[in-house]
C-alpha cells in the first residue's frame, strides 16, 4: 500500500501525529532481537495494524494504561 506524500510541512506534521499519536509501548519491545521501543515510547499505528508488535505490548494513549506508560498524570494533562 502506498501512502500519499504530504505536500506541506503542516501535512507532514499531521500525518506524523496521526501515525505516532495513538499508541504507546507498555513495556520494552524488541523486534527481531533488537530493542525498538522502550516503555512509554510512541509506537506507530502501522506497527500495530500490521502486527509488527503485539496488541498486548501497546496501549492507546487515551486509556489509563497508555497514560501511565507514557508518564502522563492528571496534573500533567492540565
Amino acid at each position: 500500500m502506498t501512502l500519499p506524500v504530504p505536500a506541506t510541512a503542516e501535512e507532514l506534521r499531521e500525518a506524523q501525529a496521526k501515525e505516532y499519536g495513538q499508541y504507546v509501548a507498555v513495556s520494552a519491545i524488541d523486534i527481531n532481537g533488537v530493542r525498538a521501543f522502550n516503555e512509554g515510547d510512541a509506537v506507530p499505528v502501522s506497527h500495530v495494524e500490521n502486527k509488527v508488535v503485539r496488541a498486548d505490548q501497546v496501549a492507546k494513549v487515551t486509556t489509563k494504561a497508555g497514560r501511565e506508560a507514557a508518564g502522563i498524570t492528571d496534573e500533567k494533562k492540565a
